[in-house]
């Protein structure tokens, strides 16, 4: 599957919170509010979640084989560090 990922947000300021990315699948399907965050072991990808009635956050959308959740995490992360 062909991923592409543009940066939408940095966030230089103090916090956990490091940008944001719109990811394109195939060049026909958008995934929007992908967060990079710093966590204990470096920078990850979290895709786009809401509140919930609970006060629990849940994913709208996500990646179901292990094989495209890699592919997204490294070609948003290469974006992120890449500076586009």
């Amino acid at each position: 599957m062909e991923v592409t990922a543009k940066i939408v947000s940095r966030f230089t300021e103090a916090g956990r919170l490091k940008g944001i990315a719109t990811v394109c699948l195939n060049g026909s399907f958008l995934v929007t509010g992908v967060r990079i965050v710093e966590c204990e072991r470096g920078l990850a990808v979290f895709m786009p979640s809401r509140l919930t009635t609970q006060n629990e956050y849940k994913d709208i959308c996500f990646p179901i084989t292990p094989e495209l959740h890699s592919q997204m995490k490294d070609i948003v992360l290469q974006a992120f560090v890449g500076g586009e």
